[in-house]
């Protein structure tokens, strides 16, 4: 499994009629034919046996098994080098992510795709991280009939078929997710591994209101991409970054007022702001008075 990737396909002669998407149906080799692609995969194995691996790991896979593959992911199928046993026949769906929407050109993981449309309003499971996993072992009829579907019109290319092709595609993912949400087990009202990211990352912008964190550092402490962890962070707290880590801040300066002990110029400095008038305009913001009207308030004066 350390081999290098034989080679790395860009996806042109797939989507070469213009349209970002392709669909086959193959009898995988048993040679080693590792490789990794500008683009998403979802592969199912609609019938034999054989391994794929897939990064660092190997699976032993089987009809029903079903892959979601990232952009540069080395990965490859094979067949059991045995010749008396049935070649592993996959069904591959290739896309961009630009196919379904055009605000996803610039997208390349599986789960940003997910969480752009919306789906984990949809369904109550994580979306993330679930590329590298063997989800649907056993076979699942509905799943293969889309691809089929999705296969006879790519094979066809009948009047409108791209159209049905991006139709069936959200088919696709929606059916995936149900038989995941089926599947999944996950006791009820148990803490997701995303929302439980979110709650570190909410503690460490506690600890540490008064420097700030960037999104680079926040996102690889939850192993995601700055762009999913955004989402994901608006989404459980209601406020980008930068709000929450407004409010933990005035939050801290409205204490240290209320203790009295710090001059104005103080309390912005200590809760990381170093330009009083920014520091003024926020705290208003938040509480709707400035600082020294706060101060007043709280029948203390000085500023």
């Amino acid at each position: 499994m350390n081999d290098v990737p034989v080679y790395r396909d860009t996806g042109e002669h797939f989507f070469n009629h213009g349209d970002s998407i392709y669909m086959n149906y193959v009898s995988e080799p048993a040679t080693p034919h590792r490789h990794e692609h500008d683009f998403i995969e979802i592969s199912y194995v609609a019938s034999g046996t054989g391994i794929h691996i897939l990064g660092d790991k190997q699976y032993e896979v089987c009809a029903g098994d079903l892959f979601l593959i990232n952009y540069h992911v080395p990965h490859e199928f094979r067949s059991l080098d045995d010749p008396g046993a049935a070649p592993l026949m996959v069904y591959n769906c290739v896309f961009k992510p630009d196919f379904i929407d055009v605000n996803l050109l610039d997208y390349r993981e599986f789960a940003d795709v997910i969480h752009y449309l919306s789906f984990h309003s949809i369904f109550a499971l994580e979306a993330g991280h679930i590329d590298d996993l063997k989800i649907l072992g056993g076979g699942n009829r509905l799943i293969e009939s889309v691809y089929q579907k999705m296969l006879a019109e790519f094979t066809r290319q009948d009047d409108g078929y791209i159209e049905l092709l991006r139709a069936y595609l959200i088919e696709l993912l929606i059916t995936i997710f149900r038989s995941l949400k089926k599947s999944s087990g996950q006791p009820a009202g148990a803490l997701s591994p995303h929302a439980a990211w979110i709650e570190k990352s909410k503690q460490y912008l506690k600890a540490n209101y008064a420097i700030g964190a960037t999104l680079n550092e926040l996102a690889s402490q939850s192993f995601l991409s700055p762009t999913y962890f955004c989402r994901l962070f608006k989404d459980h707290t209601g406020m980008t970054i930068s709000e929450y880590t407004q409010k933990l801040r005035i939050e801290e300066a409205c204490h240290l007022l209320q203790s009295g002990g710090d001059k104005i110029i103080a309390v912005a400095e200590k809760v990381g702001y170093k330009d009083l008038k920014h520091f003024n305009e926020v705290f208003k913001k938040h509480t709707g008075i400035t600082p020294g009207a706060y101060k007043k308030l709280l029948g203390r004066d000085g500023g």
